[in-house]
């Protein structure tokens, strides 16, 4: 049984670290003088320095986690101050989300909960009416308990049943899906699949997200993770990076504006429902809504320069172009079905929607190389280098599957020891990726959990 220390013993373990220091101290000092300074250490004085080095590791250590327990009483002391805080905090990036999208001419959303009850936390601050306690929480507004259950960490902290009080639950520690870290229950985000993450994994994920439109919708096994629980777990300037961005991605790609001036390139909004004219907050540029370039007077509109730029590259390289989002898409292995970031399914030789095309579905060579990365991914290096003919067999075998199943509607990730390189996003991990056993693409946790 692992007993929790508290503060009275860790002073007294102190003490007592700092009378055996002071003690070995002591024998050094009553020993100076006697012999050379040149002269090599004895066995009896290595000794008694590397008693004292662990001593003084050992203070160092207790300081940290005495640090650690007051802090902690500190949060739980203060729980429902930051409670508070965060729904409040919820309630004004609405309204910053609010006033994004009047300022830009989109229809408003229905109010929010946070909204609500923010405007009612107003009213009532207006008023005079103040919620004190022994906290020092002076002027500010705690909602109700039953008001908060879709809000805040109450809400993506499900119960998982069990013996024992509210308080051992949450001092039980499960492990983060991203890192594999124990933490501490009650300091994690739990999707709706019942995956957690710590705070750090969090908020690295929604930073790459900013980033990557892969990565958004923010989700977990395919499932989109609540951003009214995600986002007041956020530094407030990562929030409102996000939630620009989410303005962004929400907008299709081929609505969407962007500054023309390449040292700026701000993202200015749809361009339906829009005036002609459109000047740049950011720079003052002015943009023609139509053509999407500098704004052109008493001239026609003309394509944008920079997508005629991808245009020409794409039909160099033999690209394709998604019929739903418009964006260039590249095949590199597998078949001719094509599904883009936008959910959109296309032939890849003709952009037709899939199977409503005469089209070969695959090229020989492109289905010999996926099934030959295939058997490579699930059997090794070294299993190819020491039965080369076996090998073989089984890339032939693979081969002939994929030309009546080629599709993988579901992925079934298990880790594989040795390392390597994510087939999505390109990191290169030294130790393990996920492989699904069914396409056995190999992915690192984020792809295989985040993206894919």
């Amino acid at each position: 049984m692992n007993a929790r220390i508290g503060m009275p013993d860790i002073e007294t373990e102190a003490l007592i670290l700092g009378l055996s220091l002071l003690d070995i101290q002591d024998v050094e000092g009553s020993q100076k003088g006697k012999l050379r300074e040149d002269a090599y250490l004895t066995d009896e004085e290595m000794a008694f320095n590397i008693q004292a080095e662990n001593l003084r590791s050992s203070l160092v250590a207790l300081q940290d986690l005495r640090f650690a327990l007051s802090l902690d009483q500190a949060l739980e002391a203060d729980s429902a101050t930051l409670s508070a805080i965060s729904f409040i905090n919820q309630g004004e990036l609405d309204d910053h989300i609010a006033a994004l999208a009047f300022d830009r001419g989109q229809d408003l959303l229905p109010r929010t909960h946070a909204q609500h009850m923010l405007e009612q936390a107003r009213i009532l601050f207006a008023s005079g009416s103040t919620t004190t306690s022994d906290n020092d929480t002076t002027g500010v507004i705690e909602p109700d308990p039953d008001e908060m259950d879709d809000v805040g960490e109450s809400s993506h902290l499900p119960y998982h049943g069990g013996q024992g009080s509210a308080r051992d639950r949450t001092r039980s520690r499960v492990d983060c899906v991203i890192c594999g870290d124990p933490v501490r229950h009650s300091q994690t985000f739990h999707a709706p699949c019942l995956h957690c993450y710590c705070r750090d994994c969090l908020v690295n994920l929604v930073e790459a997200s900013t980033r990557d439109e892969t990565l958004y919708p923010l989700r977990c096994c395919r499932q989109p993770l609540p951003l009214a629980n995600v986002l007041p777990l956020l530094p407030t300037d990562l929030r409102y990076d996000f939630q620009d961005k989410a303005v962004e991605f929400a907008t299709p790609h081929t609505s969407r504006i962007y500054c023309p001036n390449q040292t700026c390139s701000a993202f200015l909004g749809s361009s339906s429902g829009r005036r002609s004219e459109i000047t740049c907050t950011s720079c003052a540029t002015r943009v023609c809504s139509a053509c999407k370039n500098r704004t052109h007077p008493q001239e026609d509109c003309s394509e944008n320069a920079q997508t005629l730029v991808v245009k020409s590259l794409a039909s160099q390289m033999g690209w394709q172009t998604c019929p739903g989002c418009h964006a260039v898409v590249e095949l590199w292995q597998g078949c001719y079905h094509m599904t883009c970031r936008c959910s959109t399914q296309f032939c890849y030789l003709c952009a037709a929607l899939w199977k409503t095309c005469d089209c070969r579905q695959w090229d020989d060579q492109r289905l010999l190389d996926d099934a030959e990365r295939r058997v490579y991914n699930e059997f090794g290096a070294q299993e190819a280098a020491a039965r080369p003919a076996v090998f073989v067999d089984r890339v032939y075998q693979r081969m002939a599957e994929l030309e009546e199943d080629h599709e993988c509607l579901e992925h079934a990730w298990r880790y594989r020891h040795g390392g390597g390189c994510c087939e999505e996003c390109g990191d290169i991990l030294p130790t393990f990726l996920m492989r699904c056993r069914h396409c056995q693409a190999l992915a690192c946790r984020r792809c295989s959990v985040n993206r894919l």
